[in-house]
């Protein structure tokens, strides 16, 4: 199947609910603000049987320029990770809990 984006989502949203695609839309795009939102203050978002996104911070630290052997800082930045819910993996994985 490849990537699946928003649209697509809306689209199969829309087959099994029935709502129009400008609600399903405008409900996604309300999720993800909100995800993002609590993920750049700092805080995880769990979605239970589906799993957690979890933000932090890295440390600052020495990195060097391969090509000239220049050691440089490296300054902190935030990332984050997504752990997959314990049910969700097993679903992945055909294996029953």
């Amino acid at each position: 199947m490849g990537t699946i984006n928003k649209k697509y989502i809306v689209e199969k949203l829309y087959k099994k609910v029935g709502l129009s695609k400008r609600i399903l839309k405008n409900l996604i795009d309300e999720l993800l603000k909100e995800i993002k939102k609590t993920l750049e203050l700092g805080e995880e978002v769990k979605i239970v049987r589906f799993g957690s996104f979890i933000p932090y911070k890295t440390k600052k630290r020495i990195g060097r320029n391969l090509k000239t052997k220049e050691a440089i800082e490296i300054k902190p930045f935030k990332k984050i990770i997504f752990h997959t819910a314990p049910q969700f993996r097993a679903e992945l994985h055909n294996e029953t809990q």
